[in-house]
């Protein structure tokens, strides 16, 4: 009863597709900071933020020249000399010695041109950004779903472990129930002989499971840029994630929303506003400024007050000058220039552009429909292979069940007389497969339904990833 009530535990633990970590760790690494430590190690990902980065400072600086800007000024001017006698020594004139002025002004700069080629360039501009988006964004997305297959090969590699010690454990169980058989003088000896050959497979077989659980430790520090004898929060049951509550309408239509479809429909909008803009020559392009603020000069204000002192002294019956007053109203000035050329002699320049504009927009159409479509695609056979997995998940939970109750009632009827050893062998090995089956299942559903987040690309990479424990 002993050895059986152990064997059930064992199995027990397996049927709820328990994980245990071959190490103890202080400060384990959980799958959500493994995704943030690599999206922060990956060149890749580097590489592209610094693409991303540029093309938004690019479409920023289009903005600025398809909008009007407003730009505010400080100007302070100072200029002295002495014994200068300037353009005008000739004729015994002098200029002024000392010259200073002040002006703040806000003012305003639109360059209108009716063609369209502004906003042209800036749709352009502006489509280069999303494609920009798109490819940052669905790396991110794509390191995640690599990360979370490494982190659960560790978890799939684990379980085997556990699966295999399980299953030494039953072997060293049947070693010694054959011994007390041949004992008893009601089996024979070569029952214990293929005992001792089934515990020795199993002991080889944990070994090169120990193994490869290490290798895939090192494998996922690998892929984070972490240290090799890091530890991870392996999880002691792996996640069943629910299948998404949406229909897979909704599903599609979000799918739609992903960076590289908004992308391309940039594009398509980028091409028809360059095909607009084909004939741009053929319309005037209209500056306008306007400009408003106040300036005051010092050095003419102390002349001009010296000069009045200098004229009340000169008069009779003048007691004080006037005081001059500082400062000015202010100012104010707008202005347009319009400017219209018409080319004569282009050479069939505009004809072929308008040609080219309009295959432009012919590709960008089916890109779109393309990305579109694409999307659908990667959603449809990713929300199947979802279901399909979940699924089998069901499935390998009552094969595993059935292949355990099995190799226990084997065991009994071994004790008992009533079977072999080969067959309480070959029911252990069927029960062990099943057990196997499970751990997989579990493992192919949780990647499918990160496929699946990852083929909607409505989230980030640390979304995909939230609720995985």
């Amino acid at each position: 009863m002993r050895r059986l009530g152990i064997l059930g535990v064992g199995l027990g633990i397996f049927l709820l597709g328990a994980v245990a970590p071959t190490q103890a760790a202080a400060s384990p690494l959980t799958l959500q900071q493994c995704v943030a430590i690599a999206l922060r190690h990956d060149t890749n990902i580097a590489s592209l933020a610094s693409s991303y980065a540029q093309a938004e400072n690019a479409y920023a600086q289009q903005k600025t020249q398809t909008y009007p800007t407003v730009v505010g000024q400080l100007q302070s001017y100072l200029q002295k000399s002495n014994n200068y006698g300037g353009a005008f020594a000739a004729i015994g004139a002098s200029q002024l010695g000392d010259v200073s002025q002040n002006t703040a002004s806000i003012g305003t700069q639109y360059n209108l041109n009716l063609g369209g080629q502004g906003f042209a360039l800036l749709a352009q501009s502006r489509a280069q950004l999303e494609s920009a988006k798109r490819n940052l964004q669905r790396a991110k997305a794509q390191l995640a779903s690599t990360i979370t297959a490494s982190f659960y090969a560790v978890a799939q590699k684990d379980a085997l472990v556990d699966l295999d010690q399980g299953d030494l454990a039953y072997q060293t169980v049947l070693v010694n129930n054959a011994k007390a058989r041949e004992k008893a003088g009601v089996a024979a000896g070569v029952d214990v002989l293929q005992a001792q050959v089934a515990q020795t497979k199993s002991k080889s077989t944990l070994l090169a499971a120990k193994a490869d659980a290490q290798n895939a430790r090192d494998t996922l520090s690998q892929a984070i840029g972490a240290a090799f004898d890091t530890q991870y929060a392996i999880p002691k049951t792996i996640a069943t994630p629910a299948l998404p509550e949406a229909t897979l309408a909704n599903i599609i239509a979000r799918a739609h929303m992903r960076p590289d479809v908004l992308a391309a429909k940039s594009s398509l909008a980028a091409a028809t506003y360059a095909r607009k803009a084909f004939d741009r020559h053929l319309f005037p392009t209209i500056a306008l400024t306007s400009q408003i603020g106040n300036q005051f000069s010092p050095t003419g204000a102390v002349q001009n007050q010296n000069f009045l002192i200098q004229h009340c002294a000169a008069t009779p019956g003048c007691v004080s000058a006037p005081t001059v007053v500082r400062g000015s109203p202010g100012f104010w000035q707008i202005g347009a220039t319009t400017t219209f050329s018409f080319p004569f002699v282009n050479y069939g320049a505009i004809h072929t552009e308008k040609v080219q504009d309009d295959a432009a927009i012919h590709s960008a159409t089916l890109a779109y429909k393309s990305a579109a479509s694409k999307a659908e695609l990667d959603v449809r056979q990713a929300y199947r292979s979802a279901q399909t997995s979940l699924a089998q998940v069901a499935y390998a939970v009552s094969a595993a069940q059935l292949g355990a109750e099995s190799a226990h009632i084997a065991q009994l009827q071994y004790e008992r007389g009533v079977k072999s050893l080969t067959d309480v062998l070959s029911a252990q090995q069927t029960a062990l497969s099943s057990q196997i089956d499970l751990v997989n299942a579990r493992i192919a559903y949780v990647q499918a339904i990160i496929n699946l987040r990852v083929a909607i690309g409505d989230t980030g990479p640390n979304a995909i990833v939230a609720d995985l424990r």
